[in-house]
């Protein structure tokens, strides 16, 4: 039976309307997306202008896991300008995590600054490719003995009056061990600090362990379960959660992370909101191609 001319036309008239209607959504998405991103930066701006060193900390940290993305390597490397050392050494640490190379020019400066600045410094660089630092590694080795071979340069001369060669030995040994603040330690020490306060919730860290696992697991059921867990009662679960999700997310993730902009922990806040610009960059990226 031959299909009546009307409804031929109007199926004719579906499918020719179906590729503009494809591109009008697109476009909606890339825009929900653009504002998504506005809105996470300014919440990490805010986090990067604190005045709570820790919050300025883990702000550089969390921007860190967004990778090498221009705009959030410029911000970490205003922060070896922060006029707190601490915050200084993340970010010269967060630097040779995001494969920065356009940041060796500051972070030879940054072997001028104080020893643990200094120290971390020369470490990123060597991490990065640069040798710069070399004297302090040496130092390092050639300890207190007076028979040492090599000669201060530089930081190093005034370093010495400061902190011993053993001291910042001990330094290098906490950064190895994942002590100081970094990308990838981030959701770990997180939780350390939500089980001290939170003592009662001795699950907390086999449900961060779990997150960061799920990050990797390709099941449909793991973004689900990832999704729902953003909810945890644990701030320090929500930050493994929300870096589980930068990893493991979609497009439809950034809703979903975007309530914990406004989460009542300074840590969640900033993890979900890098998630997000990662999320959204990965949107770009894809729709580029």
């Amino acid at each position: 039976m031959d299909t009546p001319r009307p409804l031929v036309s109007f199926a004719i008239a579906g499918l020719l309307a179906f590729p503009q209607t494809q591109a009008v959504r697109s476009q909606e998405i890339a825009s929900a997306a653009r504002g998504s991103a506005s809105m996470a930066w300014d919440a990490l701006n805010d986090g990067l202008a604190d005045g709570d060193v820790e919050h300025r900390k883990i702000t550089v940290a969390a921007i860190g896991t967004i990778g090498a993305l221009p705009e959030a390597v410029q911000k970490v490397e205003r922060a070896l300008q922060d006029k707190d050392a601490q915050v200084r050494q993340t970010a010269a640490f967060t630097l040779s995590q995001m494969g920065a190379k356009d940041a060796i020019p500051n972070l030879k400066a940054a072997l001028d600054d104080t020893p643990e600045v200094s120290f971390t410094a020369a470490k990123a660089l060597w991490v990065l490719g640069d040798n710069s630092g070399r004297e302090i590694f040496q130092e390092v080795i050639e300890g207190e003995r007076t028979n040492a071979p090599g000669k201060l340069h530089g930081a190093l001369k005034d370093a010495k009056k400061k902190l011993g060669p053993g001291q910042l030995a001990l330094m290098g040994a906490k950064e190895a061990t994942g002590v100081m603040f970094g990308p990838a330690s981030l959701g770990i020490t997180a939780v350390q600090e939500a089980v001290k306060t939170v003592k009662k919730d001795g699950g907390a860290g086999g449900r961060s362990v779990a997150a960061e696992v799920l990050a990797q697991d390709s099941d449909p059921y793991a973004l689900i379960l990832l999704e729902w867990a953003l909810g945890d009662d644990n701030w320090g679960v929500r930050v493994a959660v929300a870096k589980a999700l930068g990893e493991r997310g979609n497009q439809e993730t950034i809703s979903k992370l975007q309530p914990l902009l406004k989460d009542d922990h300074h840590a969640v806040r900033y993890m979900a909101a890098a998630s997000m610009i990662k999320l959204s960059s990965k949107q770009q990226t894809s729709a580029a191609n």
